[in-house]
């Protein structure tokens, strides 16, 4: 006897709804143009590259006691120093290819989509040269997976201060500065607790105290502290952190991605954050690892990358504007020789960039003053 019918026996008459209603995407928190120096590039003005300038630092080396109508003597004059800092800009580009079948048929906007895809690639590509250019690295070496070796500027870029530890006038500090004696890579991958390896309010404070020490001005009234969510999950539940909702501003953030402040620094979450893989070779640092190993303290985990920066850390050019320079969306969706049928659409972006350091030395010149500082830390979460 036949059974019952059912929509389990029919099934050949079922098909799938499908909602128009999209997912959101993964998107990366891109933070670190808004704390850059913007120089603005003018239109048919014969520039390929940024220079910045700045004067001498301030001395008394010359200022003399006078004596009653004796002029000082030119030999004896105060000079004035300029100091010029350069940097040429990269043309970056992508393209995305839709053909005429698809756009007749898909169920989305392909083309929409594809514009705004080319969009935020090319804002993690800008956040992806500022970040690799202040760590001092070009992610050439072995281990590096995002970007080219075009990304960041040229070559292997740490000769300098990037190179050389807070402690004897470069930007590299590591976990607790307080407790963690051997300031170096391989020291914090042989620290075995989170009170030497991982960043707190303690260790905050160092690195504020040595931007101060080295005059970096501030920003808006203070310094910026620019790192990892796990990062700044470990100073979260340091009993010092303010958090922003505490702010006289009624929790009203200044900066893209703020989430508090602790001794006055004000703290961003960045998720395109620089990680290195710890071993006790001190070159890994600079490489970056897309295969991250997770937090926690042993030797083969994360090491996480912040950023402590002072005003007029880096420059980079002014994207705003009718500049030509500016990033440029380019739909090319006409027939021509190489495609005399237009079967295929393209969407294009492109964009001319670069990232100059103005402090913490440049391409080997000692004329330049330490205002931002690479904080490298574990973390305890393994997360």
């Amino acid at each position: 006897m036949a059974g019952v019918t059912t929509s389990t026996t029919l099934t050949s008459q079922f098909q799938n709804f499908f909602s128009k209603e999209l997912l959101s995407i993964v998107q990366q928190e891109t933070i670190l143009d808004q704390f850059s120096m913007k120089a603005p590039i003018p239109k048919n003005n014969g520039n390929k590259a940024i220079t910045m300038f700045r004067f001498g630092a301030p001395s008394v080396a010359d200022v003399k006691t006078l004596t009653e109508g004796t002029a000082i003597g030119s030999a004896n004059y105060r000079a004035l120093v300029l100091n010029s800092l350069s940097k040429s800009l990269a043309q970056y580009g992508q393209v995305i290819g839709l053909t005429d079948i698809l756009r007749a048929t898909d169920l989305f906007n392909s083309l929409q989509q594809a514009t705004k895809t080319s969009g935020l690639d090319m804002a993690l590509w800008v956040d992806s040269v500022i970040r690799n250019t202040l760590i001092g690295s070009n992610l050439t070496a072995s281990g590096s997976s995002i970007g080219s070796a075009a990304e960041g500027g040229g070559t292997f870029d740490n000769s300098d201060a990037c190179n050389t530890a807070a402690s004897s006038g470069g930007i590299k500090v590591y976990g607790n500065p307080a407790t963690l004696t051997t300031q170096t890579f391989s020291g914090l991958n042989s620290a075995t607790t989170a009170a030497d390896a991982t960043m707190t309010a303690s260790a905050v404070l160092d690195s504020m105290t040595r931007l101060k020490r080295n005059r970096a001005p501030m920003i808006n009234g203070g310094y910026v502290l620019a790192t990892d969510p796990r990062v700044t999950r470990d100073l979260m539940r340091d009993t010092d952190w303010l958090n922003a909702s505490n702010y006289g501003n009624k929790g009203t953030p200044f900066y893209k991605g703020e989430v508090g402040s602790i001794y006055g620094c004000r703290v961003v979450t960045q998720t395109n954050s620089f990680v290195s893989t710890g071993s006790a070779t001190a070159a890994d640092e600079f490489i970056y690892q897309a295969s991250a190993a997770g937090g926690g303290l042993a030797v083969s985990k994360d090491i996480i990358a912040s950023f402590f920066f002072g005003n007029e850390s880096f420059g980079i050019p002014a994207l705003t504007g009718d500049d030509p320079l500016s990033p440029k969306v380019v739909i090319t969706d006409t027939p021509d020789k190489s495609d005399p049928l237009n079967q295929l659409v393209t969407v294009g972006v492109k964009l001319y960039f670069a990232t100059l350091r103005l402090a913490a030395g440049n391409t080997g010149s000692t004329a330049n003053p330490v205002w931002y500082l690479v904080h490298r830390t574990n973390t305890s979460t393994t997360l």
